[in-house]
């Protein structure tokens, strides 16, 4: 009996898993959603920001062409998450991270996930780490935290480029690595992009044209970095879900293989209690 009441034991431990496993699963395939939807939005807010663009560079006053960057130092942000259970999401991007950022004193690396930040920090000094919000409701006020620590790094230093660094969703390969450039902005390649106008006439605009375009390029700053978060949280969930539907057939197949174990262990109990009757019943028999 001690045999099957351990197996029972197993059993329920295996049963507490699975649902587990089954209520993280649900919430992954609910946050895909929550941050696909989220970076849809972005990427129309983003071309709002092209049209209103096209309209400011569209003037008769020339965009100058950009001058040449300072030499100063690269900065790298690189997204990764603060929870495991993810699958090879962190592993991936820390590896292609590593690959893409040049040894050298002149990069600064930020971390966006305490879950990559041992991955990377025998390689690089983490000069700032962050966490990653677990929500849409919170992604704008750490993106608003970032573009501070962005700020702070070009008033006390100068900064030649910065690089953002995460897993993009991916349908065929679930997510795949990427880099993008934040930083600088080419106005006059911007300026050179047809954009395709609605109505016969281009808006007018009141306010001073420099002070618009600062504003605009603000924004971008901001829906790029949002866009990132989302694309990143996205990719996360996305192998967090493929890991719990692994995890599940696991859990499935354990539970089978117990569920064997506790029927034959049983079988034999009653096997071997019946033995036991047949045998007593033969040992009265013969004392009579």
């Amino acid at each position: 009996m001690a045999g099957l009441q351990t197996i029972k034991k197993s059993i329920r431990s295996a049963e507490n898993l699975k649902a587990i496993v089954g209520t993280m699963k649900a919430h992954a395939s609910a946050n895909i959603n929550q941050f696909q939807n989220a970076a849809k939005a972005s990427m129309e807010y983003r071309h709002v920001l092209d049209l209103s663009l096209y309209v400011v560079l569209s003037g008769e006053e020339e965009v100058a062409p950009p001058d040449e960057v300072p030499k100063g130092r690269a900065v790298h942000i690189v997204f990764g998450s603060d929870h495991g259970l993810a699958g090879r999401f962190n592993e991936r991007i820390s590896a292609f991270a590593l690959e893409q950022i040049p040894a050298g004193e002149e990069n600064i690396v930020i971390v966006i996930g305490q879950q990559i930040v041992q991955r990377l920090q025998y390689d690089f000094k983490i000069y700032k780490d962050f966490l990653q919000p677990q929500s849409t409701d919170n992604i704008s006020s750490m993106v608003n935290k970032l573009l501070m620590q962005i700020d702070e790094l070009r008033e006390t230093m100068p900064v030649e480029k910065i690089l953002l660094y995460y897993n993009k969703p991916r349908d065929n390969t679930i997510f795949v690595e990427d880099t993008e450039l934040l930083f600088p902005i080419d106005l006059a390649e911007l300026s050179r992009n047809r954009v395709a106008w609605e109505s016969k006439g281009l808006p007018t605009y009141f306010a001073e044209r420099q002070e618009i375009i600062s504003d605009l390029i603000r924004q971008y700053f901001f829906i790029t970095l949002y866009r990132a978060f989302c694309y990143s949280l996205a990719s996360e969930n996305a192998s967090r879900l493929m890991s719990m539907q692994s995890a599940e057939k696991n859990v499935d197949k354990q539970l089978e293989e117990l569920n064997f174990l506790f029927r034959r262990e049983r079988q034999n109990n009653i096997t071997e209690e019946l033995n036991d009757i047949v045998s007593g019943f033969r040992a009265a028999r013969k004392s009579k």
